[in-house]
């Protein structure tokens, strides 16, 4: 009997997921290679493949194309990812929480001010899941303060901006690249006559520093027009009209926008990196870990 092509195949009603299965998907995908897959989960190249094909059979659906010489996720593989990644997720959170083990201590995180609303509750809340026992303090504060904090041993993990491409003795782990973008009141298109206005933090600031060079590049006149120790008050004054300020697009509050217009020169990136303690506790290279895949699957 000839069979049915994998397209008709479908899983029974409540089947379960092979754990395996789906942790070498995932990490495939974040790999970006099924061959580098196979060195981390310990498997030779040919054992993942039967893997992926097992995989497709207990969900009835195709998970990658041909995408030149290489393998492409389909539809079906992108919305799986999504939960498989979430699957992981419950999964390692439950053996974590349930594994007996002395916890003690406490993990002290230092984060920029426009992560602080978007990505630190599901950090906390992931890491609290599966650390019960340690305790957290995450500390708002400015790129040089936290680098400062790091140094002085008052921090435990340290998310900073960094230039792009990075100093050869850049701190820290490169976590993700963000696009740096003018930022001004929703619906505004056009920059005034003449030199343009900003809003900045004061010195030291890698933002300002990038956006006032970008602007002397491009041999564009420029005038600051508001200075402010906090993000509060950026947003607060180009929230005003006072000027534009210059930031990733990230936490920004309603009534501001990235702005684009052929008159403001390209910005470029800015890098996210992790910057941890000496001799790290296991607590914090966990917690680390869970900051990095939280942010990278944010982006």
């Amino acid at each position: 009997m000839k069979p049915r092509p994998l397209a008709e195949q479908r899983p029974a009603a409540r089947g379960n997921l092979d754990m395996d299965l789906v942790r070498t998907f995932v990490t495939g995908v974040r790999l970006g290679s099924f061959a580098r897959a196979a060195e981390r989960v310990g498997r030779s190249q040919s054992a993942v493949s039967l893997q992926m094909r097992r995989l497709e059979q207990q969900l009835g659906v195709r998970l990658f194309h041909r995408e030149g010489r290489g393998l492409g996720l389909s539809d079906g593989g992108r919305t799986f990812f999504a939960y498989a990644e979430r699957l992981l997720d419950l999964n390692d959170e439950a053996l974590e929480a349930l594994s007996p083990r002395e916890e003690a201590g406490e993990v002290r995180l230092g984060i920029p001010p426009d992560l602080a609303e978007t990505w630190l509750p599901q950090m906390l809340g992931r890491f609290s899941r599966s650390h019960p026992g340690v305790a957290m303090e995450a500390r708002v504060d400015r790129n040089s303060a936290l680098l400062d904090d790091i140094a002085g041993g008052r921090l435990d993990i340290a998310l900073v901006w960094d230039r792009n491409p990075p100093a050869a003795e850049a701190p820290g782990e490169f976590v993700a690249e963000l696009p740096i973008l003018w930022i001004g009141p929703d619906g505004s298109s056009q920059p005034e006559e003449g030199a343009v206005p900003l809003v900045v933090m004061g010195e030291p600031c890698l933002f300002r520093a990038h956006a006032l060079a970008r602007l002397a590049e491009s041999g564009r006149d420029w005038r600051i027009t508001f200075t402010s120790s906090s993000l509060a008050g950026l947003w607060a004054a180009t929230s005003a009209r006072l000027g534009l300020t210059i930031r990733t697009p990230f936490g920004l509050p309603r009534g501001l926008a990235p702005l684009a217009h052929p008159d403001l020169p390209p910005l470029g990136t800015v890098c996210l990196r992790a910057c941890l303690a000496e001799a790290p506790s296991p607590a914090v290279k966990r917690f680390a870990a869970i900051l990095t895949q939280t942010i990278r699957e944010a982006l």
